[in-house]
């Protein structure tokens, strides 16, 4: 069951994000998809700026520690985007995420398949279970012109980089909307997409 409408608020843009705190509460179980790391070197490459990566080489579908992804994150959002603040900048990363799933074959055939706006959300909330683990995505109720989604044990910049990828989600869906969220903890919270 969804939260009620005026439970969802703007996330906190204006409020420092305390990335140390987040990075040390991230389990050692928690993994993530080599696509993601092979998209911030891409990046990377694109803005012909410096990423140590902390491997030689990342395999798309295999799965690396979200404790070295997330703190891979929080440098190249400061190197991609020098004039926002960490949690603007993780933010527009997390923009660019549903263009990086595309790159795959599996976001070809799930993202790419997808018409309307509804079914662009479902496609990228479906992913978060296959791609980094544990986490979950559920569609929670859907209305013309929204729809709201319940994230589950997402272990990293819940509040900014994974408000963008559903901002970025929108975009793919050639909508102009906004990103609520209703915080329920530290690693959950629910979003709420308008258009």
């Amino acid at each position: 069951m969804s939260a009620p409408a005026s439970a969802f608020v703007e996330p906190p843009w204006g409020e420092p994000l305390d990335a140390e705190q987040e990075l040390a509460e991230i389990p050692e179980s928690a993994t993530i998809a080599g696509m993601f790391f092979l998209a911030l070197a891409e990046g990377a490459e694109r803005r012909q700026v410096e990423l140590a990566m902390p491997r030689p080489r990342y395999v798309p579908f295999s799965f690396y520690p979200v404790r070295e992804f997330a703190p891979l994150l929080v440098k190249a959002a400061g190197l991609f985007h020098p004039h926002s603040t960490l949690r603007e900048g993780l933010r527009r990363i997390g923009r660019a995420g549903p263009s990086a799933f595309l790159g795959s074959t599996l976001g070809r055939v799930t993202l790419g398949a997808s018409e309307g706006v509804q079914a662009t959300v479902s496609a990228i909330a479906k992913t978060y279970g296959i791609n980094t683990k544990p986490s979950r995505c559920t569609v929670l109720q859907t209305e013309p012109r929204s729809i709201t989604l319940a994230l589950d044990d997402v272990c990293y910049f819940l509040d900014s980089h994974h408000v963008g990828v559903f901002e970025g989600t929108l975009e793919h869906a050639d909508v102009q909307g906004r990103v609520l969220i209703h915080r329920r903890s530290s690693t959950a919270a629910d979003f709420r997409l308008e258009w």
